[in-house]
Formats: C-alpha cells, sequence, structure tokens
C-alpha cells in the first residue's frame, strides 16, 4: 500500500492536493495517511481533515466509476485523519527535554544550543519555525512505538510490517524545511522508518521519498507583533525573511547525507517558488489557514510519482516554467510546466479536464434537475434518466439517493472547486492551467458558465471550442446506453457524466494534445 505523512501546514496542504488529484481518478488504489503537527487547530490541517471527510463519504458512494477510486486508510479505529504530535500542546519546550531533571552540565549543553525564549515556548501551536525544537522532539520517535495512549505508531508499524511482506511499500513524507514541523520531520522520520525500531524484516522492501517544499509564501511576523503589542512575539515566531537562509541550510544539510553515504531516501523531490505569493501571519491556531498555491499541485503531483514511478534514485529531474513577454516580471504555470516523469500529461489533464466537466456539468445543470419534482413525471425529456432511472433499477429522485448526490455536490462546493480556484488567483493570474475568464461572477469554478464548456481549459494559442451544455447533453444520453447495472443508481449517474466528460474531451480537444 502506499502511504502520505504529512508534516505541519504545509504537508496538510499537500494532502489536500493528492485528495482531489486522486478525486480525479489520479490516484493509487489504496492510500494510507495521517499528519504530524503539534497544532491540531491548524486551519490548513483542519481543512485536510475536512476535506478528507468529504473525499471518503464520495468515495462510499461513487467509488466504482472512473473517479473517487482511491480508498482511503486512516488506520484502525479512526473516522478521521489523525494528526499526531511528539509533544503536549500544555507543555513548555523546556518540559519535553524534562530540563529540570537533567544535570547541570547537561543543562549547559541544553542552554548552548537553545535560547531562553525557545526553552519558554510553549508547545500550543507547534513548533514556530524553530526546526531545532522539532528535531529535538522527533528525536524521541522510538519512544512511541508501544506508547498505548496514542498507539498511532504501533498500529503503523503493523500494517507497513504486512506490507512490506507482502510486497514493495511506498511512503512519502511531505512538508516544507523552512519552517518548524516539516522541517524537523523529514530526516529523523526517514531515519525511523529505515531502523529495526518499526520493521524488523524486509525492510528492503520498503521505498522511501520525500517531498520537501521550499519558499513560496511569505508574511510580516515583526508587524504583527507590533500590532498586537506583542513586544516578544517576533522573536518566537516563524520569520519569513529567514526562509531562504533555512532552506539553504537544509539542502546543504541533505547534499552532507548523501556525499557521505548516509542517504536513506529513494527519491527526494524539491519544489518552490521564486516568487513567494504574501500571506497574511499568524502564529498558529484557526487563523493559519493560507490560500491553496500551485506548489502545493505541483508537491501532489510528486506524491503521485513517486507512488506509480517506483525509485528513480539515479534520476535528477527538474522543471521551471518558462519565460514570457505577456508577463515579464513573472513566468506563467501551463500544463507543459507541471514537472512530470513517470505520470503521462495528457492523461494527468484530461482526468482533471473531465473530473472538472462532470462537476461543473453537476453543480450548473443536473443537481437542480434531479432535485426538480417534475422529473419523474416527465422524465422523457432526459432520455438518459427515462432509460436507466425509472424503470425498477432505482432512482436518484428520492430521499435516500438525494442524500448521496448531496455529498458530491458538498465536495465540488466547498472543496474541489474553492481549492482550484485560489491557486489561480493567489498569485494574480500567473497560473494558467484553466481558463479563468470562463468562471461567471461567483468567484468559483463552480460557476463556469454553461453555454462555454469548451473552454474549460486555458488555451495558449487563444482559440477555444465553443462546445457548450447542449453538446455534453447529447454525450450524456450517448454513453448512457453502455452505462454499468450492477452498481447504485448515484455511482451509474456519476459513471455517466465522467463518461460523457471523457466524449466531450475527445471532441472539443482531440486533435489538439500535445506534449
Amino acid at each position: 500500500m502506499d502511504t502520505l505523512i504529512c508534516a505541519g501546514g504545509s504537508g496538510a496542504r499537500i494532502l489536500e492536493s493528492v485528495l482531489h488529484l486522486c478525486a480525479a481518478g489520479l490516484g493509487p488504489p489504496r492510500l494510507r495517511t495521517f499528519i504530524i503537527d503539534p497544532d491540531a487547530t491548524n486551519g490548513s490541517v483542519q481543512r485536510a481533515k475536512d476535506a478528507v471527510t468529504a473525499y471518503i463519504a464520495c468515495q462510499k458512494v461513487f467509488g466504482d466509476g472512473p473517479f473517487f477510486r482511491t480508498e482511503i486508510d486512516l488506520l484502525k479505529g479512526s473516522n478521521e485523519v489523525r494528526v499526531w504530535s511528539p509533544v503536549d500542546r500544555a507543555q513548555r519546550f523546556q518540559q519535553v527535554l524534562n530540563y529540570e531533571g537533567l544535570s547541570p552540565d547537561q543543562r549547559q549543553i541544553v542552554d548552548l544550543l537553545f535560547t531562553k525564549e525557545e526553552l519558554e515556548m510553549t508547545m500550543d501551536v507547534g513548533f514556530r519555525g524553530h526546526p531545532a525544537l522539532g528535531a529535538a522532539a522527533l528525536s524521541l520517535l522510538p519512544l512511541f512505538r508501544n506508547d498505548t495512549r496514542n498507539p498511532l505508531w504501533s498500529q503503523f508499524a503493523t500494517d507497513l510490517q504486512h506490507d512490506v511482506t507482502n510486497g514493495e511499500a511506498h511512503v512519502v513524507i511531505a512538508g516544507s524545511v523552512f519552517g518548524g514541523t516539516g522541517a524537523s520531520t523529514i530526516h529523523p522520520l526517514v531515519r525511523y522508518l529505515r531502523s529495526p525500531d518499526l520493521l524488523s524484516s524486509n525492510r528492503e522492501k520498503l521505498k522511501l521519498g520525500a517531498v520537501a517544499l521550499a519558499p513560496y509564501f511569505q508574511f510580516s511576523a515583526a508587524d504583527a507583533a507590533a500590532q498586537n503589542g506583542e513586544a516578544t512575539e517576533a522573536e518566537k515566531a516563524a520569520q519569513s525573511e529567514l526562509f531562504p537562509l533555512a532552506s539553504r541550510s537544509a539542502a546543504e544539510y541533505y547534499e552532507h547525507l548523501r556525499r557521505n553515504s548516509d542517504w536513506a531516501f529513494d527519491a527526494m523531490y524539491w519544489i518552490g517558488d521564486d516568487s513567494p505569493v504574501k500571506v497574511e501571519y499568524s502564529k498558529g491556531g484557526s487563523k493559519q489557514n493560507n490560500p491553496a498555491h500551485f506548489v502545493e499541485l505541483m508537491g501532489g503531483l510528486a506524491c503521485l510519482e513517486f507512488f506509480f514511478g517506483g525509485s528513480p534514485a539515479h534520476d535528477c529531474c527538474y522543471a521551471g516554467p518558462q519565460a514570457s513577454t505577456e508577463l515579464p516580471d513573472r513566468n506563467p504555470v501551463t500544463w507543459r510546466d507541471l514537472p512530470l516523469s513517470h505520470l503521462e500529461r495528457n492523461r494527468v489533464r484530461d482526468s482533471i479536464h473531465c473530473f472538472h466537466l462532470a462537476g461543473a456539468a453537476h453543480l450548473g445543470f443536473f443537481d437542480r434537475l434531479l432535485a426538480d419534482e417534475r422529473l419523474e413525471h416527465h422524465s422523457y425529456f432526459v432520455p438518459w434518466y427515462r432509460d436507466h432511472f425509472t424503470n425498477g433499477s432505482g432512482k436518484l429522485t428520492g430521499t435516500e439517493a438525494r442524500t448521496r448526490n448531496s455529498s458530491l455536490t458538498e465536495y465540488f462546493n466547498t472543496h474541489y472547486f474553492p481549492w482550484w480556484d485560489q491557486i489561480h488567483t493567489a498569485d494574480g493570474g500567473r497560473v494558467r492551467l484553466l481558463n479563468r475568464s470562463l468562471w461567471d461572477g461567483g468567484g468559483s469554478l463552480s460557476h463556469v458558465r454553461l453555454n462555454q464548456l469548451g473552454s474549460i481549459l486555458y488555451q495558449e494559442n487563444g482559440r477555444a471550442p465553443v462546445h457548450g451544455m447542449d453538446s455534453f447533453f447529447d454525450w450524456t444520453v450517448k454513453v448512457s446506453k453502455g452505462s454499468p447495472a450492477n452498481v447504485s443508481p448515484s455511482s451509474r449517474y456519476l459513471w455517466i457524466l465522467g463518461k460523457a466528460a471523457e466524449k466531450f474531451v475527445q471532441q472539443t480537444h482531440g486533435d489538439s494534445r500535445s506534449e
């Protein structure tokens, strides 16, 4: 099985990206995941948890079609994503180190490594951009192997041992290298996963990858501290001015490991942005909830690259956007710029395209059609509905069916489309994967102009097909004749939309595909 371990807020946002790619049918058959973050109230963590819950609700209903096929494993006994912390929120850092219980000589060593402000920091909102604190806490990982209060690591060890006994197991650790939790988690966790403390046998079958995010956002902690009248806040807080230096130090550290044969990774992906977007500062909690960014989308694709591509131990791949005369100070991000090696670019683009079309058609037309009480008595206006949902094969208009369909509406409206909207608006029009001009004034992809569905992707040549909802509706009628009979009515409904979207893409873009 494939496992994604997400460290910190950036790691949680990569989980969100992976999840939406899985919804479009690009994920592995099964995916185990959990989050490491001392700040369980982090806004990005909560958003990822909510998205996983919404995804699972859809997967249970629609997972036997072209979308939502990836089953999510949350570890035994859990109904939501587990968030694990190496520290207690009520602790100060000096308590994590048992500072008062150390000998005088040991205290002097601690005083040499950590400042007084760091030792007195509370752990309620994480490590605040201080990776040394997190690394010290994560060094205690083996002690949690038999923690009965929180059995996450014992459960994970059991499941992972089962994976490597029956085949290869792929694990990706995702997080930033410039903050606190992510920067302090990646290497200690990899060393722990390689040790006999976790796996007793078949450790050679464990393939480990890391998605390391370099700086892609910035803020001013000093301004926030001054506004709040907190004189010492700037000293304790993460400081984005230091992110480049922290990233360089991390790169030098990992290069040192590689040159000295202490390299525990099968693959490592570095992703960042040379024009970091400005976000509001927050020391943690629910307010720390940055908008989605295209770097996180690339991080999600990197995770899938590792899951599907194995262990490119000797590969060195890089990608960067091409220069543009239209944006002289920034380079646009297009489909050609996505750094793909093992995944087929056309498949990635077409799968996302089809999912977008199915979602736009559902929210903008079919969801309201199915809610119309007149449908059952006038089904001849909707041939595919009459043929498949009125002859004893199950209705889409009953209370139970509407409840199932509402999970799809919730996922598109609350999670998927707003995520894409943020990716395209967070950086001033730099991202050109979808056609921003097609979004109909509502500030969300859920308001796509249905008469221009053929233009949902951004066209670099300026030419876009004009096919709209009428053409899409025709395809729903044609493809419905081959819809599966041994699935639930709701699953058959999304299958029809997915196949119609596939034919629609072939019709409108079949002759224009290129790498």
